[in-house]
């Protein structure tokens, strides 16, 4: 049987589950058919810990009558590997990372990784929840003391070799742009920024649901090798 790529009938209801990073990319394209719930940046730190809570926002909901359940995450590490609803279909983008998200493609983030590997990514959602260099450093200073700290923070990022700031269109770029820019220079590396792209955000939010994306049927479970072929 042929998967439903389809969004039904105007009457029903979207749930959307996103990693907090990125509530503004997101809701940039809601309309009154959608429901929103955003978990806490610091589940990407622990994989395993990503899947359980997911898991429980798509269990929470078992009841409810809704056409599917869109997450704003990636494969992230097998982060939703595992993930399942005994009712409602999964629309997933078909990404490793959500930088992929960001730029408005796998091709951009490809394009990007194979030209510059040693990048490290803000957006301005990572700036103020989730984390920079510079807030890495003073979380590392806090509990082991500064000069642990330097040494941790530099195994940590010493393959990187520049800071990409990414805007994304929703905030207004400058003060993001400035911490960008001093986190570049707390490291040395070089700083530059990109346009980013709302391709993949409007499709996720509003379709069409093509090859970017995955549906994952009810009772079926989101698996690594769904990915493997990025």
């Amino acid at each position: 049987m042929e998967e439903d790529r389809t969004i039904g009938k105007r009457e029903t209801k979207l749930l959307v589950l996103g990693c907090s990073v990125m509530e503004k990319e997101i809701k940039r394209f809601q309309n009154g058919r959608m429901e929103f719930k955003f978990l806490d940046y610091g589940l990407h730190r622990t994989p395993e810990n990503m899947a359980k809570a997911i898991q429980s926002e798509i269990d929470k909901v078992s009841e409810e009558d809704y056409e599917g359940i869109v997450l704003g995450y990636g494969l992230c590490s097998n982060g939703i590997v595992g993930i399942n609803s005994k009712k409602h279909r999964l629309i997933i983008p078909r990404i490793h990372d959500c930088i992929s998200l960001f730029l408005g493609s796998v091709e951009s983030y490809q394009s990007q990784s194979k030209e510059y590997p040693g990048t490290y990514y803000l957006t301005p959602g990572w700036i103020e929840k989730g984390q920079t260099p510079i807030s890495k450093y003073k979380s590392y200073a806090q509990s082991y003391g500064e000069e642990t700290a330097r040494w941790v923070l530099h195994e940590e990022m010493k393959h990187y070799t520049r800071i990409v700031f990414i805007d994304t269109g929703v905030y207004p770029p400058e003060p993001y742009r400035k911490m960008a820019r001093e986190n570049a220079e707390f490291l040395g590396v070089t700083y530059e920024e990109i346009q980013g792209s709302s391709e993949l955000f409007k499709k996720l939010l509003r379709g069409p649901w093509d090859n970017d994306f995955l549906i994952i049927e009810k009772n079926q479970n989101v698996k690594q090798e769904f990915f493997l072929d990025l």
